[in-house]
């Protein structure tokens, strides 16, 4: 399939641009620079031929709705198709002329089995893939296998896929090597740690009983402490209020008799107190502040009186200001005044020069005749048109010259060299003989592994010490199938573990039957227990001892003489009768061992019985086992063991057939090469022959000295054909010089004619030559310059004068006005007129300020007056209540009042916290309390009270620790009781097991399937594919390396470059030459894949990036080949490709710029 044009309508960047692809290319180059559109149209392609994708990123110009691309393609037997892809979800094709609907199948007889995925692994390759693919060469090494499934197209995720195969199985199990991380090995560790912790985590009845009664004494125990320290807490804060309840009452008698003691006092609001204050001190501030303002208001009113001013020459200030500020610039301007009549002289100075230089008479007369620009730039072109008359004749001459002596040198070679036919025939020969060499040295290097092959297949067949001498023999010997070999020896070994086994457990049981009888002895010679009668004796003796001392223990009646002795014999009588019941429990217990025993025992036998039955059954299959083992040997007369070595035998054995049918085929297939190699060394002597080479003999055929030579026939053929088309121009080139010379004669006479009307105007002479025009325009130009910088000084000593006269002038008046002579230097009386000015103006600032000053001080007088007034009539207004006899005097009042105020808040807050001591208690009865005790009393009572509260809160601590002790050690034995639990984990652990075992078994077996299915392809296509890209690779390199070819004497077979007849191992490779040997094996998979299968357009991305001139040229001529089997369309950014492109490919490259 081809595309003949694809058009970007509404696409990315583009709207309505046609790609145009010439049929007749080999290659076409699709060229634009960064943001030209290049990935755009590059994406374009794939989107055409399989849709667009659903999340495009190319819809940032046209909306998502709107897209469009439209294509014209061709299949191979001219079919075509005209369509347009649309951007929705049905209906995405139609027609490109009627944009009726297409069929969603329509494409694929042009597509075939290649959907998108499949499209761009096999027939796009970009630069990323290119330098990914040379760097898999480099680090395999080279592997035969591994390089060609990396270059075959759509194959190259097989080889990544066996490798995460093999990652993922490595992860789960390595035989080879024990890894903690290892899942396999994760489970059994699990496995191991559950199975220890059934073991631990056993429960016993006695220990539970004991845990749980401890719990139940401390929770007991700690109930009561708690309620112990609650008590003792309170009693101590009692004791600690009475003690603070009497503290209290002392300071309340106190603060009573203070009261008393201030006397009547009249009863006023609140805040009376601090309110007379503030306006007694508000009062006597105003005072002092209406004496201040007083004194101020005088001193200002002196001071603005003090103040001369000076108001006649504050008239004239606009004036002095002006005079003034003019007097600098005017000083400047004169200070200036000899340098620029010193540039007004220099300027006509130059002005004389300049006329005397051109022969006029004087300064004026130049200045008169000052040319304007269009005339100087008349003049510089009309000298510039001199200068390249006289170039041009200059130069024509030279070519004239040139021209006869090669025309001799033509002429000269055409007798001295012989005629050379055209060596055309010769290149169609060598072109024959493609590949011969790398077949001739595949051919000697299959006779050498076939000589070899057979050689190892005899020591192989002698190794296996079986009787047989060589392979041949071993090939009819009647040996066993493998599978049945395998099947057999996995029987008789389940047969041999079966006896194993079933030994064992027989084994495990007579040991426990023995371990039973043990125990059963044990219990047998225990002592008899206690008889009801011998308990009954002991309660009845421990029962009168309690009834002698029950009285006295619960206080009925006094001690009296034989109390000690009861009560010995009472603790000796509670002894005995324990212990006579510990015993007869024991006794229980023994008894009931002992029928648990004998049950075992019986049971035991019965099990034994069946083990040896089993056992019996089990020596009986693996002897019918070991019988069939013999049987299946029995035709090739041997009798191996019964293990792994009879395996690894028939393996050994299958192997050896099957290499000794290769070696055979391969046998076959070379007498075939060895006839056709015969053929070409026939044409490879003649060719030699024809091309003046001596006779190669038996030497290896060397095709680049045959290139070499015909290379040198082409160049001379080349040189003679361009020798006489050199001398069929140079007729033309002599008419052409012919023509430039009479054109420059036509141009010099028209240059003559214009001269002689303009240089006369600039007093140039008409024959002047080039050198004297440009001098006197110079000349002309400096002129100009001089002649404004003279106009400039005239005009600025000018203004210089004028404005010194009106200077004068203007202060002449302002002293008249100020009532001064007019006479003096002017910028003197400046000076003074400015310094009156400024002291008027500081006078009058100064006598304005103190009139504000004097306002100022004035009114604060009157505000000061103002507060004292109202301060008194407050004051007034506030002691208004008061009795006429307390008003006088006042402050000491207002320190009784103050007084009483503050013992009556301090009687209430010694109230409110005698309330809250005593709680509900009268004040009364608190008195009562502490009537008899002094505070060295109440303070003993407390701290007697802390020490029992603190000895109870350490009883209470300490019963608190041994309640959450027992309550721990029980959690503890609920967190034991978890052997069903770790039971759980333990299968667990086993599924995992089973599930890792399962999983390394898939991943093992796929990676072992993927790896024989790349050695397959190896096998089937190696010798088409590495032969084509020997060719490529011989290409791309320029003859540097003569091709490639496989290194069976290493195993794997590897891929070896060749270089000089000799094979070099890939890593001998640069990285830009491995990066060229995967694009010759990826072209050379393409071209055999096109042969099976439909072929689409080849699509390279910017692949000569790290390709320098030479090998981008011999890559494109790659590329050109490939053309001849399927379109082949080269995306690039680069100009020179284009350029490397069409020099190497003539008419064979399209090029389409974006």
């Amino acid at each position: 399939m081809r595309f003949h044009s694809l058009g970007l309508d509404r696409y990315g960047r583009f709207t309505d641009r046609v790609l145009e692809f010439d049929p007749n290319s080999r290659v076409t180059i699709v060229q634009g620079a960064n943001e030209a559109g290049k990935t755009t149209a590059l994406a374009a392609v794939t989107d055409a031929l399989y849709g667009i994708e659903l999340r495009s990123r190319f819809d940032f110009l046209h909306a998502s709705k709107d897209m469009r691309i439209s294509a014209r393609i061709a299949a191979v037997d001219g079919r075509g198709l005209a369509f347009a892809r649309l951007k929705r979800r049905t209906a995405t094709l139609v027609d490109l002329e009627t944009g009726a609907p297409l069929n969603d199948d329509c494409l694929a007889p042009f597509l075939g089995a290649h959907d998108r995925r499949a499209f761009l692994d096999i027939f796009g390759l970009d630069q990323a893939r290119l330098r990914a693919g040379g760097r898999s060469l480099l680090a395999g090494g080279g592997d035969l296998a591994e390089a060609l499934v990396a270059a075959a197209p759509g194959l190259g995720q097989v080889a990544r896929l066996r490798d995460d195969f093999q990652a993922r199985a490595a992860k789960t199990f390595n035989p080879d090597r024990r890894t903690a991380s290892h899942e396999f090995y994760v489970a059994m560790e699990r496995r191991k740690a559950a199975h220890a912790l059934v073991s631990e985590q056993e429960v016993r009845v006695t220990e539970v009983r004991r845990l749980r009664e401890e719990a139940e004494a401390a929770a007991a125990a700690r109930g009561h402490a708690v309620g112990a320290e609650t008590d003792a807490g309170l009693a101590a804060d009692r004791a600690r209020a009475l003690g603070r309840a009497a503290r209290e009452l002392r300071t309340l008698d106190i603060q009573l008799a203070a009261r008393a003691a201030l006397g009547d006092v009249p009863s006023m609001p609140a805040g009376f107190v601090a309110r007379a204050r503030d306006l007694l001190a508000a009062i006597e501030k105003a005072r002092a502040a209406v004496a201040t303002a007083d004194g101020e208001h005088a001193a200002a009113e002196a001071a603005l009186n003090a103040i001369a001013l000076d108001d006649e020459i504050l008239g004239l200030a606009e004036a002095i200001e002006s005079s003034d500020e003019a007097r600098a610039a005017v000083q400047a301007e004169l200070r200036s005044l000899p340098n620029r009549r010193n540039e007004a002289t220099e300027a006509r100075g130059a002005l004389v020069r300049i006329a005397t230089g051109l022969g006029l008479a004087d300064v004026e007369t130049l200045r008169q005749r000052l040319p304007g620009a269009p005339l100087l730039a008349r003049a510089d072109a009309l000298v510039d048109r001199l200068a390249a008359v006289e170039v041009r004749s200059a130069t024509l001459a030279d070519a004239e010259r040139n021209l006869a002596a090669r025309r001799t040198e033509l002429e000269q070679g055409r007798g001295a060299d012989a005629p050379v036919e055209d060596p055309a025939s010769l290149r169609r020969r060598l072109a024959a003989l493609d590949g011969a060499e790398a077949r001739e040295r595949a051919l000697r290097s299959l006779d050498h592994r076939l000589a070899a092959s057979r050689t190892d297949l005899a020591e192989r067949a002698t190794r296996l010490a079986i009787g047989i001498a060589d392979a041949d023999a071993l090939a009819v010997r009647p040996l066993p199938l493998l599978a049945a070999a395998e099947a057999g020896l996995r029987h008789t070994r389940e047969t041999a573990e079966a006896v194993t086994r079933q030994g064992q457990a027989h084994a495990d049981l007579v040991e426990q039957l023995a371990q039973l009888e043990t125990r059963l002895a044990a219990i047998n010679a225990g002592r008899p227990a206690p008889t009801d009668a011998a308990i009954e004796t002991a309660r009845r003796e421990r029962d009168a001892l309690w009834g002698a001392v029950r009285p006295l223990v619960l206080l009925e009646r006094g001690p009296a003489e034989g109390d000690r002795a009861a009560a010995l014999g009472l603790d000796r009588a509670l002894g005995a009768a324990d212990l006579l019941a510990d015993e007869r429990l024991r006794e229980t217990e023994r008894l009931a061992d002992l029928a648990s025993a004998e049950r075992d025992i019986a049971t035991l036998k019965i099990r034994i019985d069946a083990a040896q039955l089993r056992l019996t059954e089990a020596d009986a299959r693996h002897e019918g086992s070991s019988a069939a083992w013999r049987e299946l040997w029995a035709a090739s007369r041997l009798a191996p063991p019964a293990d792994e070595s009879a395996i690894a035998l028939l393996r050994e054995a299958e192997t050896i057939r099957v290499a000794r049918e290769t070696a055979r085929k391969e046998a076959a297939e070379a007498a075939g090469q060895r006839e056709e190699t015969r053929r070409e060394r026939e044409d490879y002597a003649r060719l030699r022959a024809d091309l003046g080479l001596p006779v190669a003999g038996e030497a290896p055929m060397r095709m680049a000295e045959l290139r070499d030579a015909l290379g040198e026939r082409e160049a001379r053929f080349q040189q003679a054909r361009d020798r006489e088309r050199d001398l069929g121009g140079l007729g033309k080139q002599q008419a052409d010089l012919a023509n430039r010379s009479a054109e420059i004669a036509r141009e010099r006479h028209a240059v003559a004619e214009e001269a002689a009307t303009v240089f006369p105007l600039l007093a140039i002479r008409t024959g002047a030559p080039v050198e004297e025009a440009r001098a006197a325009l110079g000349l002309w130009r400096e002129a100009l310059t001089f002649d404004e910088k003279l106009g400039t000084a005239e005009h600025r000593v000018a203004g210089i004068e004028r404005d010194e006269a009106n200077f004068i002038a203007r202060v002449r008046d302002a002293q008249q006005r100020a009532g001064l002579a007019a006479e003096g230097d002017a910028f003197e009386a400046v000076r003074h007129l400015r310094s009156r000015l400024d002291a008027a103006r500081q006078a009058r600032s100064r006598a304005d300020a103190a009139a504000t000053a004097l306002e100022t001080r004035r009114a604060a007088l009157e505000q000061a007056r103002a507060a004292l007034e109202r301060g008194e009539a407050a004051l007034a207004i506030l002691v208004e209540p008061l009795p006429a006899a307390a008003r006088e005097p006042l402050p000491p009042l207002l320190d009784r009042l103050e007084q009483a105020v503050t013992i009556d808040a301090r009687l209430k807050e010694i109230g409110e916290r005698l309330a809250d001591l005593r709680g509900s208690r009268s004040e009364a009865d608190i008195r009562a309390d502490i009537a008899d005790r002094d505070d060295e009393a109440l303070a003993r009572l407390a701290a007697e009270a802390d020490a029992a509260h603190a000895a109870a809160r350490q009883a209470r601590d300490l019963a608190v620790e041994r309640d959450t002790k027992a309550q721990t050690a029980l959690k503890a034995l609920d967190q034991r009781e978890g052997a069903a639990a770790a039971a759980q984990d333990e299968q667990d652990a086993l599924a995992e097991i089973a599930g890792a075992v399962e999983r390394f078994t898939r991943d093992h077996v796929a990676a072992r399937l993927l790896g024989a299915a790349i050695e397959r392809y190896r096998q089937q296509h190696q010798n088409p594919i590495v032969e084509r890209a020997s060719h490529a690779f011989a290409a791309l390199t320029g003859g540097r390396w003569e091709g490639i070819g496989i290194d069976y004497d290493q195993d794997p077979p590897r891929l070896a470059a060749l270089r000089d007849g000799q094979l070099l191992g890939v890593e001998a490779l640069s990285e830009g030459t491995a990066d060229q040997l995967f694009l010759a094996l990826r072209i050379a998979a393409i071209e055999e894949h096109a042969r099976r299968a439909t072929p689409l357009p080849f699509i390279a991305d910017d692949l000569f990036v790290t390709f320098d001139e030479p090998r981008t040229e011999a890559a494109l001529r790659l590329l050109a080949e490939l053309g001849a089997v399927t379109q082949v369309i080269v995306f690039t950014h680069h100009e020179h490709v284009v350029e490397w492109g069409t020099r190497a490919l003539g008419d064979g490259v399209g090029v389409i710029r974006l």
